[in-house]
């Protein structure tokens, strides 16, 4: 049995914890972000159908701009990707037909997009404020016209500092999942504001090669580069651990 710290968002961290639970693990909830939805949307115009790929990068963007974009484009000649399972799931709920790649971040669409038999011409990428920085580039670097919609933002909730301390001041080794390197920084931070030195106590568990980068530069020692951000990616690190 490990025990793992969880910090997902306040809208995701008791199914995580759950899914934990039932693999025999102790899961400790420690949300560090919270979604908060942006009620004006950018209006998408004049998009050509023909060979329109639309990206969801999480469940929040299913959750939050999936009406803005079934209002706007038919599903004529539309490609839908998801960025994982848990996105796409949220897309078959809405009778929506999604690919996702095999790897669950940025840099696994682009691998899929890299696979579609017809170039698009045009993406629209359904996101949160923020992020994502690689897909933008890289479109743009293809010459790809791209219209973005971001249609929620995360904010930092406050934490109390006893929870945080429960949670993370412990001499027992833990696993902290850390789905992504705004959530990383946010973690850092409060290390140093609560005076908790664990970066050679804890492994961290991250979505992707950047984000392990990023953790080694901000002085954690032990870093696990999970397949993508989800939660069967966690779980697959969890159970080798154990």
């Amino acid at each position: 049995m490990k025990r793992v710290v969880v910090t997902r968002s306040a809208e995701d961290v008791d199914r995580l914890a759950e899914r934990l639970t039932a693999a025999g693990h102790l899961p400790v909830k420690l949300p560090l972000l919270a979604i908060q939805a942006i009620r004006t949307l950018p209006a998408i115009d004049d998009v050509p159908l023909a060979t329109i790929v639309v990206i969801y990068t999480s469940v929040n963007a299913v959750r939050h701009g999936f009406d803005l974009i079934a209002n706007a484009v038919t599903r004529d000649g539309l490609v839908t990707i998801a960025v994982g399972a848990k996105t796409r799931d949220a897309l078959e709920k809405k009778a929506v037909h999604a690919e996702s790649p095999a790897r669950e971040d940025s840099e696994g669409i682009l691998a899929l997009l890299a696979t579609l038999p017809l170039s698009p011409t045009r993406v629209i990428l359904v996101k949160g404020e923020g992020g994502r920085d690689l897909i933008e580039t890289s479109l743009g670097g293809l010459g790809i016209p791209l219209s973005i919609v971001e249609c929620y933002r995360r904010v930092w909730p406050d934490i109390a500092e006893a929870d945080f301390l429960s949670a993370v001041s412990v001499e027992t080794p833990s696993v902290i999942h850390v789905a992504s390197g705004e959530t990383l920084t946010r973690l850092t931070d409060l290390c140093w504001v609560h005076g908790v030195e664990i970066f050679d106590v804890h492994t961290l568990v991250v979505p992707s090669q950047r984000v392990s980068d990023q953790a080694r530069e901000l002085g954690w020692q032990s870093r696990i580069v999970s397949d993508g951000a989800g939660d069967k990616a966690l779980l697959e690190v969890v159970a080798h651990l154990s």
